[in-house]
């Protein structure tokens, strides 16, 4: 007997935020997480909001100028970090891959976002763990010299 789960709902119940797009940025589908994250339920985003409706000016600014026309040239951007809007107007800083993909004549994007927050954490645990690494070989190698 297998007892790999029902993978249908992969998408929904994933470790990271997925988000469907039409290549205007209209929402079409949306995970839980990602609706979690931001305080919003599926509802309000599909069909009623652009992806880009959830970035700060800042970051719709970048959309504008940088985002789409890569997106548009090149099939994909990666690790792009931007803040997100939540419900309650607080910002989430992300990293998003997007991807364009075409099925039939259509086209369409699928997006997804990690809270770059735990990231930056766990980076900045690795530097603090290197640098006391560094400091106590620097340490060793200066009283293996006084000896």
């Amino acid at each position: 007997m297998n007892n790999i789960p029902d993978l249908s709902s992969s998408f929904d119940c994933a470790p990271c935020g997925l988000v469907t797009t039409e290549v205007n940025g209209t929402i079409c589908r949306v995970n839980t997480t990602f609706c979690n994250w931001l305080g919003f339920t599926p509802s309000e985003l599909i069909n009623n909001k652009r992806i880009q409706d959830l970035f700060t000016i800042g970051g719709r600014f970048f959309h504008h100028t940088h985002w789409a026309p890569l997106l548009q040239l090149q099939g994909s951007v990666s690790e792009v970090q931007m803040d997100l809007v939540t419900s309650d107007g607080k910002t989430l800083p992300m990293l998003i891959n997007v991807s364009r993909q075409k099925h039939g004549d259509s086209q369409f994007d699928q997006l997804a976002f990690f809270v770059a927050t735990e990231r930056k954490n766990y980076e900045r645990e690795l530097i603090s763990a290197r640098k006391s690494v560094e400091e106590s070989l620097a340490s060793l190698h200066t009283s293996q010299e006084e000896l």
